[in-house]
């Protein structure tokens, strides 16, 4: 007994812990671990009675109060750090502190995460070892932090032979993203290339864009600096069918917008009312015209309550930032705030050679009119092409037009009885079914500029991303209409001679130097000492 008093407490306590543990580690043997935890609780319960004297008088010790004080410290330290934990659990935030947010997906990227309308499924074909498996890895996961409704795989080539036989895989890094009976695979995997790919397999719809030609417009297959190439290459990815047309026939049943691209000659009168005709249809058009060009479709702009002015816009900001005048630049706060295009819209765009636009207000019955960029107030539209040749250009007031000058509109028309069916209809009418508001309303983007999205000025500022915005508004894919996936640009400093000066003696000399010069002083202190 005296043993079992002694050792009981001690004993038990080791055979019980002893049980525990090895009835994780070898479960298989649950009989037998069990039954040595219940020999060591027993041995410690007849111990705990044999010695309760010595162990009351222990329990109510300076000691065993100062334990529990700490124990009680460290549980409520921990319950605060596992409620904490809980709660970032349930209402978890990222934060991305560096400067151009490398680690964070675009706005266009997250519009198209969370408006996914079915399951979609992204297999990865690469090998751990690969130089881009981790940062691809990194960037599938914010993309499955975004969507509940998209999943990823990863699947090594080496060790799964099979389905790299199975989805036909050929060249390593190979991205396969499906989505429903879709399937696109990618082999660029960045941003850009992914989100492009997860439109186009949750895509229905085919969205056809014509360009028109024949009039000196654009061409959007050139690849000089006055081509179209770079906005049809985006549109492309974008799971855009980009076609030219000819208007010989009328605008195709298939159209989903109309792009007129800066044309030098005038349209024929049958071409105008075909254009015409399809806008009064619910037709969107994008309208881009260079100063000095008259297209003909000054009647139809009146319909929307537009009118391209006989100018060219003169910006004094431009200079400022070492440009030429004749380029007028939109700053971050130029636009509107509200209409959808250009809500989200911060960069700057620049116009080489643009005409003024004049919105008229109020706009005509069942027109909403939006003046969606302008210049600052240190602009002008310049009439005089005298003045603009000869170089010496001067604001003459009455005759120009004063900033804030207009370079880009967006208008959206009511079809005419859709427009006239709801003013006009008793309230006892008899309910026609919808025919009338069932009549789709046309849109019309205006631009006093074409140059802007030419292959020379397509990726300078925000130049680029307007212009895809006003096709993703015009034809109702709201998802694109945002800053696009951003491409990753590299950061370099560029010093001048004087700088390159001060931060040598500074970094490189004197601050070795002064360093090794107090080393010493110590040193022969310490030595007089």
């Amino acid at each position: 007994m005296r043993i079992l008093r002694d050792w009981g407490i001690g004993v038990g306590a080791l055979c019980a812990a002893l049980g525990l543990i090895l009835n994780s580690i070898v479960p298989e043997r649950r009989a037998y671990t069990l039954a040595i935890a219940v020999f060591g609780a027993v041995l410690l319960l007849a111990g705990a009675v044999l010695d309760r004297r010595r162990l009351v008088a222990a329990l109510r010790g300076r000691t065993v109060r100062a334990a529990s004080a700490s124990v009680g410290y460290t549980l409520t330290v921990l319950a605060v750090i596992v409620l904490v934990n809980f709660l970032a659990g349930r209402h978890h935030h990222r934060f991305d502190l560096t400067e151009n947010k490398d680690f964070s997906l675009s706005e266009q990227t997250i519009k198209v995460l969370e408006g996914l309308p079915r399951e979609v499924t992204v297999t990865s074909f690469s090998r751990e070892t690969d130089p881009g498996h981790q940062k691809l890895k990194d960037l599938l996961e914010e993309y499955a932090y975004r969507s509940p409704v998209l999943s990823v795989k990863y699947i090594d080539p080496d060790r799964n032979p099979g389905e790299v036989r199975r989805y036909n895989v050929t060249e390593l890094g190979t991205v396969v993203i499906e989505s429903g009976k879709s399937e696109t695979r990618i082999t660029t995997s960045d941003e850009e290339a992914l989100t492009n790919a997860l439109i186009k397999v949750t895509s229905d719809k085919e969205r056809a864009v014509y360009f028109t030609g024949g009039h000196g417009e654009h061409d959007i297959n050139g690849t000089e600096r006055d081509g179209l190439s770079a906005l049809k290459g985006v549109l492309e990815k974008q799971n855009y069918v980009v076609k030219p047309l000819v208007l010989n026939q009328g605008v195709p049943a298939d159209a989903t917008a109309l792009v007129i691209a800066g044309p030098d000659k005038p349209f024929l009168e049958t071409e105008v009312a075909m254009i015409a005709d399809y806008a009064g249809r619910g037709g969107r058009l994008l309208l881009m015209q260079d100063p000095g060009a008259d297209p003909g479709f000054a009647a139809l702009l009146a319909g929307y309550g537009a009118v391209v002015r006989k100018d060219v816009v003169i910006d004094k900001v431009s200079q400022l930032f070492g440009g030429d005048a004749r380029i007028p630049m939109v700053p971050p706060d130029g636009y509107d705030t509200l209409h959808p295009i250009t809500k989200s819209f911060a960069y700057q765009t620049v116009y080489p050679l643009a005409s003024s636009l004049d919105v008229r207000e109020p706009a005509p019955e069942g027109v909403t009119a939006t003046k969606l960029a302008q210049t600052s107030e240190m602009s002008w539209g310049e009439t005089s092409e005298q003045e603009f040749t000869s170089g010496r250009i001067t604001l003459n007031e009455g005759v120009d037009t004063r900033g804030p000058i207009v370079l880009a509109a967006a208008f959206e028309k009511r079809a005419a009885g859709a427009a006239t069916a709801e003013a006009s209809a008793p309230a006892d009418a008899p309910d026609d079914g919808g025919a009338a508001a069932a009549k789709p309303a046309s849109r019309l983007v205006l631009f006093g500029d074409a140059d802007f999205a030419s292959n020379n000025y397509f990726n300078a500022a925000g130049n680029g991303d307007l212009a895809l915005n006003a096709i993703a508004w015009l034809v109702e894919q709201g998802e694109l209409i945002s800053i696009r996936p951003k491409t990753a640009v590299p950061r370099i400093a560029v010093l001048s001679a004087g700088q390159v000066f001060y931060y040598f003696w500074s970094i490189v000399a004197v601050a070795p130097i002064g360093i090794a010069a107090i080393g010493v002083a110590i040193w022969w202190r310490r030595k007089r000492l």
